[in-house]
């Protein structure tokens, strides 16, 4: 039995460290361009607002820039105002000073990057082999580690890092680091899969619901400021345009960081129909459902965006880990098992 799963780990991870080690390296750039972003203050520095002084911000950004899609409010991650669409954001002072902007169009690396990372650029094909390889990588982290207990007492950390290139040494590396990282392995790999296969849940909202009238029709300063009273506790940080308008209906969204398990900002929302201040809903991370709240996690947990600083740090020096022991296990297995059958072969030729 020992015989047969170290077979599978050996050809089943050399085939799916294939495209990991694509996975890998490409999220790898986009952890760091989240990064980097995160420590460009534009030149600001956090000072926390009054719900009035948020409610008049987001107000004065929607009226100035109509053809925003929404407004991202300071925070300490980002201390400065955002108005932003698809085609461009524009990046300004809690006074509305414009600080700068960027057009979507300078983000084509990334954005070829991003598509080559979630499905290698040949869509529901390459997103399909994509989850699939992360499931089967699931399974071969769980086979490594039943192996590596068989072998626990020979653990030690002096072989964590390889002490030269000979085979021994980078398969020991390629056992401990993958021992070390194997969590959070696991989270990108099972994250990375339920992004594609996971489903979203039935909305847990009551159609009966009682909608209450919170400010004036079209007052955006005082819905908004409304909004925040129902949750005076939580932190308001985008109010976002609806994508489509239906009927006389226009329904936007009001994003608040709140308080959850994972730590998931952004998660709690409440909307509000601008044209008559009725509020539409409002709805807690822990008010959606759990199908819901695996899917949405999912995708951050796997890409850190909306996760604390510390945690994204962790998704990049565990992808930089993986891409070692990927590199070490491909290295070690083309050595084994095609380069020295061939030499073997070679060999014979010879004596023949």
């Amino acid at each position: 039995m020992t015989k047969l799963l170290k077979t599978l780990h050996n050809w089943v991870g050399f085939v799916i460290s294939l495209i990991m080690l694509i996975v890998l390296t490409s999220g790898i750039y986009l952890g760091c361009v989240d990064l980097f972003k995160r420590m460009d203050n534009k030149g600001q520095q956090f000072s926390a607002l009054t719900h009035e002084q948020k409610a008049e911000i987001a107000a004065n950004v929607l009226a100035s820039y109509p053809d925003a899609s929404g407004v991202k409010l300071p925070t300490k991650m980002a201390p400065y105002v955002e108005a932003y669409s698809r085609q461009a954001s524009s990046f300004l002072t809690t006074d509305l000073q414009e600080l700068g902007s960027q057009l979507k169009a300078d983000n084509e690396v990334w954005r070829f990057i991003f598509f080559f990372h979630r499905n290698f650029q040949l869509g529901d094909p390459g997103k399909h082999a994509n989850a699939i390889s992360a499931i089967l990588a699931t399974v071969i982290i769980f086979i490594g580690l039943y192996l590596w207990w068989l072998i626990r007492r020979g653990f030690k950390w002096k072989h964590t890092l390889p002490k030269n290139g000979k085979n021994g040494a980078l398969i020991k590396s390629h056992i401990q680091l993958g021992l070390i990282f194997s969590i959070p392995l696991l989270i990108m790999s099972v994250s990375g899969a339920y992004i594609t296969y996971g489903a979203w849940g039935e909305s847990t909202l009551d159609e009966n619901r009682h909608m209450p009238v919170v400010a004036q029709a079209g007052d955006w300063r005082g819905q908004i400021l409304a909004a925040q009273k129902i949750w005076p506790d939580s932190e308001l940080v985008s109010v976002s345009k609806p994508r489509k308008v239906q009927g006389d209906s226009y329904v936007y969204s009001l994003s608040f960081n709140g308080d959850n398990a994972l730590g998931l900002m952004q998660a709690d929302t409440i909307k509000i129909d601008l044209n008559t201040g009725k509020l539409d809903s409002a709805q807690t991370f822990s008010d959606k459902g759990l199908a819901y709240q695996a899917k949405y996690s999912a995708r951050f947990l796997h890409d850190g965006a909306r996760m604390p600083t510390w945690y994204l740090l962790m998704l990049i020096i565990s992808s930089v880990v993986g891409t070692l022991m990927v590199s070490f296990v491909l290295l070690t297995f083309v050595r084994k098992e095609i380069l020295a059958p061939m030499k073997a072969r070679a060999a014979v030729r010879l004596q023949n």
